[in-house]
């Protein structure tokens, strides 16, 4: 017999719960907290309290379900893929967007919606749905281990981490007779989650503890007939016959169901990621797997009447591996719901903030420390992009490395020029290779496209001739509008942002030489891959 307990988390201090992505110099953070985090710390409480760790709470008889976040006591779950809406609005990130669900209905000039991690069903209307993001922050530290660089400077690194004040929920499946015990350590003055806590980091205070019927995230249909939609609500790990899977299996979910007819996949709308997490008491990450992600949609077709026990009975239990940990979480819907407005959730202000003015110098150092991290960050978002971009390629015939590598030199040298200067030059270069005779190279340039990668909707190539002749004239595409909305996101350090509006213009110019060199460098790195090869 199982008991649910339901409780809100409060982050008195920044929460750094990291993500199995990172670099050398940038740690990045989850903007929840995953169940195997709240696990480690009912753990680390029981021990501290009892001494020892009932075997039934780490065999996978209980479940530690994710703790997403709670705005004004409204529980925000993860926003379902497959939206789509018009891509100007969602690129400028209009505080209301109106989308339809790319399952039932197509429309022209869309994109994907993925300007929100979390949404809000919106009480006053089923049309409405309030996009949330959590609030983080970014902080510098020394790295104490390896203090001197190469350089002989202080090495710096970067921690990512949940802005404190955020407020989460999650809910435990525990064996009836450990009830209490559980209660009673989340019932502690503080409890730490994540990592780095004794850097000012993890601590949080547990409000609202009580017992519940069960771990409702969303509410799923009982009468389905028909169509049957699975809804992520957390990360899944589906290992089914010796093999990871993107979706259920057919006659898996068969089984799980009772189905007796037929049980066809139709479609789906997923991301794939890595399910990977850090187990303290050990020191070791545990074993890594590939996930479908949270927010991710299935489509199946049935034709039979389902059981509406096998229902409930499969969204309690969940879904894959790991589920102990929060993984495998589900809800099984009948239908989606299209012609959707997505407005973006305003948080009520309960305290107003002391306004502290800076003096021209804390601004000069400030803007100096976020500057740096920005371009270092930056730095890696456009090589990946870059990389998406590439591919898909489409490559004209006959070698276009010498004019590769003349377009490189030229950027490269292009950042000792002012920007007027500098498009003036490039500009009278493409005039004249539109000028010679047969404009081999120039029709070599159009020839050689890169797939809309970063849009993962409609095929929308661009050219490397498109992108020059965009970048001189100042005219915009998919991949600087996708250059535009990193510096327009900016980075923070505490409270202070980066770039200030007189310094966005600059970097947005900046964040687009470097992509034309990251790009140039890539398309003769691959090429001379593929002589070698």
């Amino acid at each position: 017999m199982y008991k649910y307990i339901q409780f809100d988390i409060q982050a008195l201090e920044p929460l750094k719960l990291g993500k199995f992505e990172r670099d050398s110099n940038n740690e990045y953070s989850y903007s929840y907290i995953p169940g195997s985090v709240v696990k480690g710390a009912v753990v680390w409480g029981l021990i501290e309290d009892k001494g020892f760790v009932p075997k039934e709470i780490l065999n996978g008889n209980s479940i530690f379900y994710n703790a997403y976040p709670l705005i004004d006591d409204n529980l925000a779950i993860p926003m379902m893929q497959g939206y789509i809406g018009d891509k100007q609005e969602i690129r400028s990130n209009k505080d209301n967007i109106r989308v339809v669900h790319s399952f039932n209905k197509k429309i022209e000039n869309s994109i994907p919606l993925n300007n929100y991690e979390f949404a809000i069903k919106d009480t006053n209307s089923e049309k409405i749905l309030l996009g949330y993001n959590p609030e983080k922050v970014e902080n510098l530290h020394i790295n104490k281990k390896d203090t001197l660089n190469d350089n002989g400077k202080l090495k710096m690194f970067r921690y990512e981490a949940v802005k404190k004040g955020e407020c989460f929920r999650s809910y435990i499946r525990i064996p009836e007779k450990y009830y209490d015990d559980i209660v009673k350590t989340l019932s502690n003055d503080y409890i730490y989650f994540g990592g780095s806590r004794g850097s000012g980091y993890g601590k949080c205070r547990i409000n609202n503890i009580k017992e519940v019927l069960s771990a409702c995230l969303y509410e799923s249909d009982l009468d389905i007939k028909d169509d049957l939609y699975i809804y992520f609500l957390s990360d899944a790990i589906l290992y089914y016959d010796g093999k990871v899977n993107s979706y259920i299996p057919e006659n898996e979910l068969k089984e799980m169901l009772g189905i007796k007819g037929k049980c066809e996949y139709v479609e789906s709308y997923s991301s794939l990621g890595v399910a990977a997490s850090y187990n303290t008491l050990y020191r070791t990450n545990t074993v890594c797997y590939s996930a479908v992600l949270k927010g991710s949609v299935i489509k199946y077709r049935v034709k039979e009447m389902i059981d509406p026990n096998k229902i409930k009975k499969l969204i309690t239990e969940g879904v894959g591996l790991r589920r102990e940990d929060g993984y495998g979480q589900i809800a099984i819907l009948s239908k989606i719901q299209d012609d959707m407005v997505v407005s973006k959730y305003g948080k009520k202000e309960s305290v107003k903030k002391d306004e502290i003015e800076l003096t021209d110098e804390d601004k000069c150092v400030i803007n100096t420390i976020l500057r740096n991290i920005f371009m270092s960050r930056t730095k890696l978002q456009i090589e990946k992009m870059v990389l998406e971009l590439l591919k898909d390629k489409k490559a004209p015939q006959g070698s276009l490395q010498s004019q590769i590598g003349k377009l490189l030199n030229i950027f490269q040298n292009g950042f000792y020029q002012t920007e007027d200067s500098f498009k003036k030059y490039l500009n009278e270069y493409l005039e004249h290779m539109k000028g010679k005779k047969g404009k081999t190279v120039w029709h070599k340039l159009y020839d050689f496209t890169v797939y809309g990668a970063l849009e993962k909707s409609k095929a929308e190539r661009l050219s490397i001739q498109e992108m020059l002749e965009d970048f001189v004239q100042e005219k915009s595409n998919y991949i600087f509008c996708e250059i535009e909305n990193i510096v327009n996101k900016g980075i923070t350090l505490g409270e202070c942002k980066y770039p200030f509006e007189t310094d966005k213009a600059q970097d947005l110019y900046n964040l687009k030489m470097n992509f034309f060199i990251s790009f140039f460098e890539y398309c003769l790195r691959i090429k001379e891959k593929e002589v070698i090869s």
